[in-house]
């Protein structure tokens, strides 16, 4: 495309003065909703910060009955197979397995696979290297300098995924600890900080399962007391996402009404009817 086809579209446009008005409407509803979009972020980074806040005053280990340890006491930490960039990509086939891949994590504990993320083998799995549902595992390579998921950890929830190199497949070895309890320490600000200033490279970061196991981990003794923490976190971070998920659909909804106000803009709708555009831009 070249300037002379834009030359070539035609516009149908008002008066300069009913331009103005149209600007001046356009002007209060985006006030309108880019303050409701302020508050809705806000609301939103209160309600993480909320979690985080309590999630790492969990961790402090002053307890009675609180004993500290290094996690390589507790558990051990198991390398992927090298899997060939060749051998897997994204597939509709969804009886071939998932690749599991540094991309799936999410900064708050989750694995996400959609079309875009999610790789599948072509060849014939290693079946050894098959994750079971249950298993927690750990990322040790992150693509992004900021590292903002580089040793989160994360739950695999589902069947024919295969645990890839530089995702760390965690093995608990003492009985006495909660799997659980591993995952929330591993979310912590303390566990965090502590891997990213051990971490190698430059763009691409790296971590590595000894570094991440002298990492020491305050725990109450009692596996009941560790299960009461995790229930407590658990019910915590599920009211979180619940308000998330209410934010998030406000700044959508507020994206769309944008949207909607501009068009109205250009079709004659807006000067019609200013009051009530007015209106649902602060609603």
């Amino acid at each position: 495309m070249n300037r002379n086809d834009v030359y070539k579209i035609e516009a149908a446009f008002p008066s300069l003065s009913e331009q103005k008005r149209i600007v001046a409407i356009l002007d209060g509803a985006f006030e309108g909703i880019s303050t409701a979009v302020a508050n809705a972020e806000k609301n939103l980074a209160n309600a993480r910060e909320l979690f985080e806040s309590y999630l790492n005053s969990v961790f402090t280990g002053n307890g009675e009955g609180w004993v500290r340890k290094k996690l390589g006491d507790l558990m051990d930490i198991a390398h992927g197979y090298a899997f060939e960039g060749r051998d897997f990509g994204t597939s509709e086939n969804t009886d071939k397995p998932i690749v599991l891949t540094p991309g799936n994590y999410t900064e708050n504990g989750e694995l996400i696979f959609t079309p875009k993320n999610t790789k599948r083998f072509a060849g014939n799995p290693p079946v050894a290297f098959l994750f079971n549902p249950g298993d927690l595992t750990v990322v040790m390579t992150d693509l992004s300098s900021k590292m903002k998921i580089l040793g989160k950890p994360a739950f695999v929830e589902q069947s024919n995924v295969l645990h890839n190199q530089r995702i760390g497949r965690i093995l608990i070895k003492d009985a006495s600890i909660s799997p659980r309890y591993v995952f929330y320490f591993l979310r912590t600000r303390q566990s965090s900080e502590n891997i990213k200033e051990t971490a190698t490279g430059t763009m691409v970061r790296h971590t590595a399962p000894k570094r991440i196991l002298s990492i020491v981990m305050p725990f109450p003794r009692d596996l009941l007391d560790q299960q009461k923490i995790v229930s407590r976190l658990d019910a915590l971070s599920q009211e979180t996402k619940c308000l998330e998920a209410i934010y998030q659909q406000k700044l959508a909804s507020l994206a769309e009404l944008k949207q909607s106000i501009l068009q109205k803009a250009f079709t004659g709708e807006l000067t019609a009817q200013p009051n009530k555009v007015l209106q649902e831009a602060v609603a």
